[in-house]
């Protein structure tokens, strides 16, 4: 294979590298990867073509490449599903691992030039060919998923301050080639410079690992918190609904005592007295009485709970549940669940100048729990890569918390809104209680 051959295949592996990520992160609208990995190497061989056809320098032939990588984000846009700034941040990591790549590979070709019997071009053929299916291997079984985790939960601004970092080791890698590192002056400078460079590449890779996987920390940390608070909160009500269970028998008890001394009383009173006497006894038994809302006394807590709050904030709470007072879902994730709905709908309510309600709609099916909770709301969503997010100013943790609940096979979640109503739905399908009481 010679050196022609040789820079082809470097470009064709090099185009791989620079498709990669997006090929392999993002979901094409057409469900045709074919066809846009054809378009892509279309546009390449056209600028290639030109290049070897009118022999444009490669000093000038740099605009080709970004009309080539104008051409190809416009590709992105169209053809690929995400949000702007997912497919921005992919587009310029992909750039920069192969930028990034080409240099390694060249260095490594050099280092093992003249221990072989191949030339310059086919070690770098070889070597970069290796190095594209270890990044493959990167890119599938760890950049796709922290990729959709960290754009899906970051907010607008954090996700824009993270696509800072392959902006700028792109903008550094780009004016370091074209001048100190490059391969002239490389070559002399020696040995040191060519592991200063090496160092350099080595540190901007590991930097981008580390920044990642130090957000995703931070993330998992901020979501066992979130987790946390919720779990204190269930404790708290229970706790008070457990008072208010004493309270009540302590009023029971009471009135049972003082029963008898009601019957002397009105032994003594005529039909009018004795039907005043009636109905103020009744209002006292219906004062010292607490709603009941379903057999379950996690839930039935929970919202006795949250009733006092919507009444603090003129708020009209419809409830309509039907279940027992076991079933096979535990009572952590029937609060996380069910309080985090709640709570959205009472912040939305918050926001709303009109009339304020708030329903839920709950019933156990025999193998799943079936949820609706809607409320009204001010016309405004925030979405993120199709994802629907708080419009709180850091990220609110109630739907990743839910979403992050509801991850087990049968369960599901889903939202939809008009004008000026929002409804949330939740399936969550049985548990194996077993596994939380071990």
């Amino acid at each position: 294979m010679n050196d022609e051959a040789c820079r082809i295949f470097l470009n064709l592996i090099t185009l791989s590298v620079r498709m990669m990520p997006v090929f392999v992160c993002l979901e094409p609208k057409v469900k045709s990867r074919e066809n846009i990995a054809s378009i892509s190497v279309y546009l390449w061989v056209i600028m290639t073509f030109l290049q070897i056809l009118f022999h444009i320098p490669d000093s000038v032939f740099v605009g080709f490449q970004g009309l080539f990588s104008f051409l190809y984000f416009l590709i992105l846009l169209l053809f690929f599903q995400g949000g702007l700034l997912e497919k921005a941040f992919l587009y310029l990591s992909a750039w920069l691992f192969a930028v990034l790549s080409a240099s390694l590979n060249e260095l490594i070709a050099w280092a093992l030039l003249g221990r072989t019997e191949l030339t310059y071009s086919q070690i770098c053929v070889i070597v970069s060919a290796l190095s594209a299916f270890g990044f493959y291997l990167g890119v599938r079984l760890w950049m796709k998923a922290a990729v959709k985790r960290l754009l899906t939960e970051l907010s607008v601004r954090a996700s824009t301050l993270l696509l800072a970092y392959p902006t700028i080791s792109l903008l550094l890698l780009f004016v370091g080639t074209n001048t100190i590192f490059s391969s002239r002056a490389l070559a002399v400078g020696g040995f040191g410079a060519v592991a200063f460079f090496f160092i350099l590449c080595s540190m901007i890779v590991g930097l981008y690992v580390l920044i990642l996987n130090s957000i995703l920390e931070l993330m998992e940390r901020r979501k066992m918190t979130g987790e946390l608070e919720v779990a204190k909160r269930l404790l708290y009500q229970q706790r008070e609904h457990y008072h208010q269970i004493l309270d009540y028998i302590e009023q029971v008890r009471i009135i049972r005592h003082d029963f008898r001394h009601h019957i002397h009383a009105l032994q003594s009173m005529d039909r009018d007295a004795q039907a005043r006497y009636l109905h103020d006894l009744q209002r006292e038994l219906d004062s010292a009485a607490t709603q009941t809302f379903c057999q379950n006394q996690a839930v039935n807590g929970l919202l006795q709970e949250f009733l006092g709050r919507c009444r603090e904030n003129q708020v009209n709470l419809e409830a309509h549940l039907d279940l027992p007072e076991t079933i096979s879902v535990d009572d952590l994730t029937l609060c996380i669940v069910i309080g985090n709905l709640l709570e959205n709908a009472l912040d939305a309510c918050r926001r709303f100048t009109g009339s304020r309600f708030v329903r839920i709609r709950c019933r156990w099916d025999g193998n799943h729990l079936k949820l609706l909770v809607e409320n009204p709301f001010d016309g405004q969503v925030r979405k993120i890569g199709g994802e629907l997010l708080s419009r709180k100013q850091e990220g609110g943790l109630g739907l990743l918390s839910i979403r992050r609940t509801l991850s087990c096979p049968g369960d599901d979640f889903e939202v939809s809104y008009s004008n000026s109503v929002f409804t949330a739905m939740a399936t969550i399908a049985a548990r194996d209680l077993s596994t939380f009481s071990s």
